[in-house]
């Protein structure tokens, strides 16, 4: 599913701190992996909320292009979990299945694959309460996984993620996209983990933040091979030039 943005606007009515996004131009190609970086409040969360609809934009579109090949349009990872307190790990990552009618063996399943895929599968009879942050936002990503959508929003996703446990996902979530690719949108602070999963990296002016400039970056894998490989160095490097003019 092809995700194309025109002209985008944003305000808070609410508010009188102006617009939050302003002429936003961005294309992101079906299948693909595509970062937004910026400085904190440029309007990178704003964006993502507008993409999965739970904003209405001011003016400008949003608009998805392609045959659907799952069944939501639209699944969103958000930087603190919003779990279901009183449900277990594996319920909390089943809860989009959970109300479709999916026969119960495929739903069993579903929740378990994307429970044990990111890192949770000795944990899933828990509860949220009895996790660390870290754990519970890997609920927060197997969730949005299995719920089965075109496009995948993630806000921050991994932010609370001690450095081992990060590579880990990065390592799972690029091995899964692959296998079942999705179109693909998160924000993140983390430079490099912005040029070792994504295609493309834009980066956001601050508010109220167009595109400065997208930044193509070499194919994939590459997390393995880290900053090792020339081509992430000379990436990351022109996004913190861009960043610099931010």
């Amino acid at each position: 599913m092809r995700v194309e943005i025109k002209g985008l606007g944003f305000a808070y009515p609410s508010t009188t701190s102006g617009a939050v996004l302003s002429n936003l131009d961005l294309e992101v190609d079906s299948g693909a992996l595509h970062a937004i970086v910026g400085r904190s409040a440029c309007g990178k969360s704003t964006l993502l909320k507008v993409i999965a609809g739970l904003e209405a934009p001011t003016s400008g579109t949003v608009e998805f292009r392609g045959v659907p090949r799952h069944r939501h349009r639209a699944a969103m990872v958000f930087e603190t979990p919003r779990l279901v307190p009183w449900w277990t790990v594996e319920r909390n990552v089943g809860i989009g299945s959970e109300f479709t009618d999916m026969p119960r063996t495929l739903y069993e399943r579903v929740k378990d694959f994307y429970t044990s895929h990111v890192g949770l599968g000795g944990l899933g009879k828990r509860l949220p309460a009895t996790l660390s942050g870290g754990q519970q936002s890997r609920v927060g990503l197997g969730r949005a996984l299995a719920h089965d959508a075109d496009v995948l929003l993630m806000d921050e996703p991994l932010a609370h993620l001690d450095a081992l446990a990060r590579r880990r996902i990065h390592i799972e979530l690029e091995a899964i996209l692959r296998v079942d690719p999705r179109t693909t949108i998160f924000s993140t602070h983390d430079i490099e983990e912005a040029v070792l999963l994504a295609d493309h990296v834009s980066v956001m002016r601050s508010r109220p933040g167009p595109i400065i400039e997208t930044i193509e970056i070499a194919s994939r894998p590459r997390v393995e091979a880290g900053t090792a490989d020339p081509a992430v160095r000379a990436a990351l490097a022109r996004v913190w030039d861009a960043l610099g003019k931010s």
